[in-house]
C-alpha cells in the first residue's frame, strides 16, 4: 500500500509541474495550436482512410459501404506482391534512396564546413544565399531547365557536342543517364536548406574551443574533425535517422517531372507506380495498399535505426 501511495503522490506531483509548466508558457501553448490543429486535420482524420486498402471500393457507397476485397481483405495486398511493376517499383525506390543517403546525404555537410570556415562574413552570406536559393524553385521549373540543357535539340550539352564534331545525344531518354541526372538536380536545388540546418549549429559551438585548438597549433581540417563536426554530431544524426525512416520515399516530386516512359526500368518508383495506378488507372484500393505498405515498412526503419545508432554512438532521435 505504502508503494502504491508513493507513485500516486509521485504522479500527482508530475502533473502540477506540468500544470505549472503550462500555465508558465501559456503563450507557446497557444501558438502550437494551429500546428496541432493542422497535424490532426491532413494527418490523423485522414487515416481511416487506410481501410479502403482492404476494401473493394465504390465512390457511391462510401468507405464504410463498399464491400470488404477477396481473401480476408488482403486480395490487394496479394495481387500487389504478385506484380513486376510493384518488385521493380520496389527495387529502383530502394536504389536511389541508398544514392541519395550515400551522395546527397554528406554534401551539405561538407559544404557547411567550408562555409564555416570563411572569414569574410559578406562573402559567406552571398555564397550561402546564392545555394540556398533553389530550394525555392519548384521541380516543374527545375525539370524544365534540365529539359532544355540536355534537349537532343538546342540544349547546351548537345550544341557542345556538335561544336567538337560529335553526335547529339538524347540524354533525357537513357537509362543510364538517369541517376546522374537525379542526383546533380537534388544537390543543387536541396544543398543549400541542408547547409542552414548545419551552419545554425555550428554558430552555437564556443568559440573558445577553436581558440584552444589553435594555439595547439589545430590546423583548419583538424579543427573541423576534432571540434566542429563532433558538436554537430546530433544534428547530423536526426537527419540520418529522418532520411533513413523515410527510405521508401525516393521523391516522387524530383522523378515525377524527371522520368518517362523511356526510364521507367530505372526511375519507377513506389510513389510513381501508385500514381498510375490510383490515379491514372482508378484502382484506388491498390494504390492505398501500396501505401499502407509504405508507411508501415518505413516505421519498422525509422524505430529499427535509432535503436541501432543509440546503441552505437549512444544518441537517438527521442533523446
Amino acid at each position: 500500500m505504502l508503494i502504491e501511495g508513493d507513485k500516486l503522490l509521485l504522479n500527482l506531483k508530475k502533473y502540477k509541474k506540468t500544470g505549472r509548466g503550462i500555465r508558465k508558457y501559456w503563450q507557446i501553448y497557444i501558438l502550437l495550436i494551429p500546428v496541432v490543429v493542422w497535424f490532426i486535420t491532413f494527418c490523423y482524420y485522414p487515416m481511416y482512410g487506410v481501410i479502403i486498402a482492404f476494401k473493394d471500393y465504390y465512390p457511391k457507397l462510401g468507405i464504410f459501404g463498399s464491400p470488404w476485397a477477396g481473401n480476408g481483405g488482403w486480395q490487394h495486398f496479394i495481387w500487389l506482391f504478385h506484380t513486376t511493376g510493384f518488385t521493380r517499383a520496389l527495387k529502383n525506390t530502394i536504389i536511389i534512396s541508398a544514392l541519395k543517403l550515400l551522395i546527397c546525404f554528406p554534401f551539405p555537410i561538407m559544404l557547411s564546413l567550408f562555409l564555416n570556415e570563411i572569414v569574410n562574413a559578406k562573402l559567406k552570406k552571398s555564397i550561402q544565399t546564392a545555394i540556398y536559393l533553389p530550394y525555392f524553385i519548384s521541380w516543374v521549373v527545375i525539370s524544365g531547365i534540365v529539359y532544355n540543357i540536355l534537349a537532343v535539340n538546342g540544349g547546351i550539352l548537345n550544341n557542345i557536342r556538335l561544336m567538337m564534331g560529335l553526335d547529339r545525344v538524347s540524354y533525357i531518354t537513357q537509362s543510364e543517364n538517369f541517376y546522374v541526372i537525379l542526383l546533380l538536380s537534388e544537390i543543387w536545388k536541396n544543398a543549400g536548406w541542408g547547409t542552414v540546418i548545419y551552419i545554425a549549429g555550428m554558430s552555437g559551438i564556443d568559440p573558445t574551443l577553436y581558440e584552444a585548438a589553435e594555439i595547439d597549433g589545430a590546423g583548419r581540417f583538424k579543427r573541423m574533425r576534432h571540434i566542429t563536426v563532433p558538436c554537430i554530431s546530433p544534428i547530423i544524426i536526426t537527419m540520418f535517422l529522418l532520411q533513413v525512416g523515410n527510405i521508401l520515399n525516393a521523391g516522387f516530386d524530383s522523378i515525377f517531372n524527371l522520368y518517362n516512359a523511356s526510364v521507367y526500368d530505372v526511375a519507377d518508383i513506389l510513389d510513381t507506380y501508385a500514381y498510375r495506378i490510383g490515379i491514372a488507372q482508378g484502382e484506388v484500393e491498390k494504390a492505398s495498399a501500396l501505401g499502407l505498405f509504405k508507411a508501415i515498412i518505413n516505421f519498422a526503419l525509422l524505430i529499427s535505426s535509432n535503436f541501432i545508432v543509440k546503441r552505437v554512438t549512444g544518441q537517438g532521435l527521442y533523446d
